[in-house]
């Protein structure tokens, strides 16, 4: 014991030493690296410093337990040693009664137990100074402990201290950027405000590159990218020199400039971005943040440099698809936005086609991030309002015309139609909406298809139907991509079902966050008629080329639908409401309206009802969207 115990006072009194050094070292710093490794050293001896202390620990526990063992073992000697005696004395009175007596053993045994009794006290003596003594180099190990973890504590705030250097010493580097950026002059603008404009943003373009760089670049740059929204981490213009700007002909202004810049953390950013104790980036080993960032340059001077020499970065985020971020009047696009601006007031404005616009005014002292959550403008169709969605990736919805409320005859009035268009009556349509201004074309319907890899019903079964001598025939081979004739992406798309319908407008309501659905019979009827109460919107009779229905006088009558517009709109502004494809409405049963290219023109008349079967699809069928306010 008392040779491991030596061991561990001759390492205390080096971890004494060290402890020494550490309090008096001079002021040159050291490197990350050679602190870590520093410290690395310093983790193993502590951890065999453990051991040795637990070890010791260890011995202590043993003697004691020896200890109580001898206590334990006095007690039984004492025991045998009073019996010895007894029976010792027994021995010597029956010696009297008999002389010839033999009491050597009992004086033997007594003999032994007084012997066995010393020994056991000198053990006991011993174990007590042992143990004493183990107590006292404990005592002293647990205080060499403490120094030892006090020096590898001031090799961790070493470590800090060298880590808030490197990365001020990372962002501080001077460099030349060179980059092109290319505007579109404004009508209103002139040729001086478009340079200017140009060559502000390719200011920002550097700076923003400048900064990403720094970041990306410096040591610990996948921990201080966590935390670079919350900085205010700044980049210094310090000159610039326009190297070539020219205009094209179709109104661009392009600009290649360098730009010299500077990179600087002031006050507590290091220790921000380094996710550690703000105290770090206060006076420390000799070093002051203010020192460090810059000799000649103090807090109050940086925060007071003009704005074209000192850039943030401003990151906005919306909870919307393809809005437009408004700065200063300048379009960035749309978000997730990060842009670097010169300090100072900013008007920042969000604007998305559907939803109220959000504005704010902003004093730009530090990277800011702006999360916004656009709401739904409050829309009440006029009638002829033109409406159109955006889908997400810039893509448009289906055109919409708004209808507003109002009454109107429907059903047949002149006597010539069928059972189930009488009889004729007044309506009433309550509330405002928005239907397409054509049928849903092949282009509509292919990108739902292209998002989702919906399968329709022609597709997934025994195909589409198609007239066949008179009789609507199920052909295998058709379906909406084949049709049976030549289409593009104009025409309207048909071989859909019902089902097909729904699930179409189901997706167009997803994507838009908006209500789409099929116009029910008295909604389809209102704006086909556009306040006629004749046969079609435009009188009694067909006439020649209006409208594509089978004699109807068009290129495709009788032989394919035409691309939609392709005829004149009614007077609410939609189009193909009489002929090219039959549209199915929502209710209770099946049911499509308004005729189609192969249909006779009786059969095109407003008030005319074509029930069908659930699930029927054929080349003459296909739908038209409306959406609710």
């Amino acid at each position: 014991m008392r040779l491991a115990l030596l061991a561990l006072t001759i390492s205390c009194l080096s971890l004494s030493s060290y402890t020494h050094a550490f309090e008096t070292a001079p002021s040159k710093s050291k490197t990350v690296e050679s602190l870590k490794i520093e410290l690395s050293s310093k983790e193993e001896q502590y951890s065999a410093f453990i051991i040795s202390l637990n070890d010791l620990n260890a011995q202590m526990t043993a003697e004691k337990a020896r200890l109580n063992d001898l206590r334990a073992q006095g007690k039984t000697l004492l025991e045998l040693r009073q019996v010895a005696l007894l029976n010792m004395n027994e021995q010597y009175e029956a010696m009297i009664d008999n002389p010839e007596q033999d009491i050597a053993q009992a004086q033997n045994d007594y003999r032994q137990s007084i012997i066995n009794q010393k020994q056991n006290k000198n053990a006991i003596k011993a174990s007590v100074t042992n143990l004493s003594e183990a107590k006292a180099e404990l005592a002293q190990a647990n205080i060499d402990r403490f120094t030892l973890a006090n020096a590898r504590e001031g090799l961790v705030e070493k470590i800090r201290i060298a880590r808030v250097k490197r990365l001020r010493g990372e962002f501080e580097q001077k460099n030349d950027l060179e980059v092109y950026q290319s505007v579109t002059c404004d009508t209103q603008e002139t040729l001086n405000k478009c340079i200017t404009r140009g060559n502000r943003l390719a200011k920002q373009k550097a700076s923003k590159t400048f900064l990403d760089k720094l970041f990306n670049a410096a040591t610990e740059s996948s921990l201080i990218n966590q935390y670079k929204q919350d900085s205010s981490a700044q980049v210094r213009l310090m000159k610039h020199k326009v190297k070539a700007g020219e205009f094209s002909g179709q109104g661009n202004y392009g600009t290649t400039i360098t730009v010299q810049m500077q990179g600087s953390l002031p006050n507590n950013e290091a220790c921000i971005l380094l996710n550690i104790s703000a105290r770090y980036c206060g006076t420390q080993d000799g070093l002051s943040a203010i020192s460090i960032t810059n000799e000649d340059t103090s807090s109050e001077k940086i925060t007071s440099l003009v704005d074209d020499t000192l850039m943030y970065e401003l990151t906005v985020r919306s909870d919307q698809y393809d809005d437009e971020v408004f700065v200063d009047g300048v379009s960035y696009g749309s978000t997730k936005l990060n842009v670097m601006l010169s300090a100072g007031h900013h008007d920042v404005r969000i604007t998305k086609p559907g939803y109220s616009d959000y504005q704010q005014d902003i004093r730009l002292s530090k990277n800011t991030l702006i999360k916004v959550e656009l709401t739904k403008a409050s829309i009440n169709f006029a009638n002829g309002e033109k409406i159109q969605d955006i889908l997400p990736g810039d893509e448009l919805g289906p055109e919409l015309i708004g209808v507003p409320a109002g009454r109107f005859q429907m059903g047949d009035m002149k006597g010539a139609g069928l059972s189930n268009e009488k009889p004729a009556r007044g309506e009433q349509i309550l509330k405002a909406f928005a239907i397409g201004q054509n049928q849903i074309t092949v282009g509509d319907f292919k990108r739902f298809v292209k998002e989702t890899n919906y399968v329709t019903e022609a597709e997934s079964e025994n195909g589409c139907a198609a007239f066949v001598n008179g009789e609507p025939e199920y052909n295998s081979v058709l379906n909406w991509r084949n049709p049976g004739f030549g289409q593009t992406d104009e025409h309207p798309v048909v071989c859909v079902s019902d089902k097909d319908s729904k699930n179409y407008l189901a997706w167009l309501s997803q994507q838009t966050e908006r209500n789409y659905r099929l116009p029910n019979e008295m909604e389809w009827e209102y704006v086909a008629r556009a306040g006629s109460i004749e046969n079609y919107w435009w009188g009694n009779d067909i006439g020649n080329g209006k409208a594509n229905c089978a004699y109807c006088g068009s290129k495709w009558s009788n032989r394919s639908t035409a691309p939609v517009k392709s005829f004149r709109a009614n007077k609410l502004g939609l189009f193909d409401t009489v002929g090219n494809v039959w549209e199915l409405t929502n209710g209770d049963k099946v049911v499509a309206r308004g005729g189609a290219w192969n249909f006779a023109p009786k059969l095109a008349r407003t008030s005319v009802r074509l029930e069908l079967s659930s699930g029927f699809r054929s080349n003459y069928l296909g739908f038209r969207a409306l959406r609710e306010n």
